[in-house]
C-alpha cells in the first residue's frame, strides 16, 4: 500500500517503531549474551523515544500539511519481519535486528527526502535514519 500523504508516512513510522519495541522486548527473553541484551534494551528505549518524537512532529504539523500528497513510498518495501514466535536462537534474533534496523534506516532516509517541504519533520526523520545506521554497525560488531 502506498503511503500517499504526510499523515500516512507518520502513522507508518509510528507503527514501525511500535513493532520495533515489541520485537526487542520479546527477543530479550531468548538472549544469553549480556552485550546483546543491553543493546536490544537500548534499541527498545530508543524506539520508545522515537515514538514520542513522531507524535510531537505529527502534533506540530497537523494542519493542511498532514494531507500533503507524497508519492513513491510503498509500505511493503519497508515492513520488516519481526516474528519471534518460532523460538529463534540468539544469532537469528541478531540477524533479524540488523534487518529491522536496515529497513528503518531505508524508510527514514527515503521519507525524509519526500517530506523535505517540512524542514523540521525531514530533519527528525533524517536523524532517525542516522541512528538506525549506527545501530546496524553496533549490532554487526556483536
Amino acid at each position: 500500500m502506498e503511503l500517499g500523504t504526510f499523515g500516512a508516512v507518520l502513522k507508518f513510522a509510528m507503527d514501525l517503531e511500535e513493532q520495533a519495541v515489541s520485537f526487542y522486548e520479546a527477543a530479550q527473553a531468548s538472549l544469553v549474551n549480556s552485550k546483546t541484551r543491553e543493546q536490544f534494551t537500548s534499541l527498545m528505549e530508543r524506539s520508545q523515544k522515537r515514538l514520542k518524537t513522531l507524535e510531537r512532529v505529527r502534533r506540530e504539523n497537523t494542519t493542511e500539511m498532514i494531507l500533503e500528497p507524497i508519492g513513491g513510498l510503498d509500505q511493503e518495501t519497508y515492513t520488516p519481519d519481526t516474528d519471534t514466535s518460532s523460538g529463534l536462537d540468539e544469532k537469528a534474533l541478531l540477524s533479524m535486528a540488523i534487518s529491522l534496523e536496515k529497513k528503518l534506516q531505508n524508510f527514514y532516509t527515503d521519507a525524509s527526502v519526500k517530506v523535505e517541504f517540512l524542514i523540521e519533520a525531514a530533519y527528525a526523520l533524517e536523524a532517525m535514519a542516522e541512528d538506525s545506521e549506527e545501530a546496524v554497525e553496533e549490532l554487526s560488531s556483536i
